[in-house]
């Protein structure tokens, strides 16, 4: 008999880590509820791979550092899969600003998107998988959160929240069999860090001592692991893919 598919949400699916996370899920033949705000184009993709092995694909267009909007993802993933069983909360922002220039505006932005909707999104999905006493919630965090950074005040500050909140939650769930963990990249070659003049150049890379940014591909490979067999006695853990820059 073929075991029951998994259920996997992603918020930010639409690019970069995301997108390589839903391209290895979708790879496994799981179930797959993919968030995105402004890139859909490369989800289609993805659902035809997922289709192709037997499985599904729901595209939920939601910004999640709107609570409503983040909770409206995980209800409606539920109502049409039935249930979640990984969660990977993804969806970020990156703003470099020097801290005494930063505005209120920026902070609330970046907080709101990166810690706000990683617990708008856990908040909301982990009643079904109490009642199940079964999930896993994996946080994508940063290495600048643990390690921070000159003029990315609001950025550590945010995902050193999200290390932080999947310390407690993890403490928390685990005796209901819910294993909450973050991955907490490096410097990895996406839009994101392209678009910035600061990290990406040529100067950052040679502090790498891999000598080289990472890919999309092997952090998402990190969370399929903590998805899976892996990581099944992992609670509470920092796992920071980074080529060597936070050891």
């Amino acid at each position: 008999m073929e075991p029951e598919r998994r259920v996997v949400a992603i918020t930010g699916a639409g690019r970069g880590i995301g997108l390589a996370a839903a391209y290895r899920f979708a790879k496994a033949r799981d179930l797959l509820a993919l968030n995105y705000l402004r890139t859909k184009e490369s989800l289609q993709e993805i659902a035809d791979i997922a289709r192709g092995q037997g499985g599904e694909a729901l595209l939920v267009k939601a910004d999640v550092s709107d609570p409503k909007e983040a909770t409206q993802f995980i209800e409606e993933s539920e109502r049409f899969f039935g249930r979640i069983d990984v969660l990977v909360n993804n969806a970020g922002i990156l703003r470099s600003t020097p801290t005494h220039e930063v505005t209120q505006e920026e902070w609330d932005e970046v907080i709101s998107v990166n810690l706000g909707g990683t617990w708008y999104c856990l908040r909301a999905a982990l009643p079904g998988m109490v009642e199940r006493r079964s999930g896993r919630i994996i946080n994508v965090s940063s290495e600048l959160g643990l390690i921070g950074y000159p003029t990315y005040a609001a950025y550590c500050a945010s995902k050193g929240g999200i290390i932080a909140l999947t310390k407690a939650v993890a403490k928390e769930v685990a005796p209901h069999g819910i294993l909450v963990n973050s991955v907490a990249p490096g410097p990895v070659e996406t839009d994101m860090l392209i678009r910035d003049t600061i990290e990406y150049n040529e100067e950052t890379r040679e502090q790498i001592p891999l000598r080289r940014f990472g890919k999309p591909d092997e952090i998402a490979a990190v969370i399929e692991f903590l998805a899976g067999d892996g990581g099944s006695f992992m609670v509470g853990q920092v796992v920071s893919p980074n080529g060597g820059t936070a050891i």
